[in-house]
């Protein structure tokens, strides 16, 4: 956190409002930020990390499969 901070009340509706109005790469940020206020020691290896980003960008890139996808790929392999 930035050493010069401010405590500012505000409703959570009012943040609600002020996240929706955020861009893709800002809300990607904001991610980051709540999972490590959120979980701050998980102690993710650099592999874990790396592999999540990797999932990450795969997901972003449209390279992945539904479920429902996944249950159809499974009954023709058995067949």
């Amino acid at each position: 956190m930035a050493e010069n901070t401010a405590k500012v009340n505000i409703s959570f509706q009012s943040l609600l409002e002020a996240i929706s109005s955020l861009g893709v790469a800002e809300k990607h940020q904001l991610w980051e930020l709540l999972e490590a206020e959120l979980f701050p020691n998980d102690e993710d290896s650099t592999e874990d990390i790396a592999d999540m980003q990797a999932a990450r960008a795969d997901y972003k890139a449209g390279d992945y499969m539904t479920f429902d996808e996944y249950k159809a790929h499974c009954a023709e392999q058995s067949a």
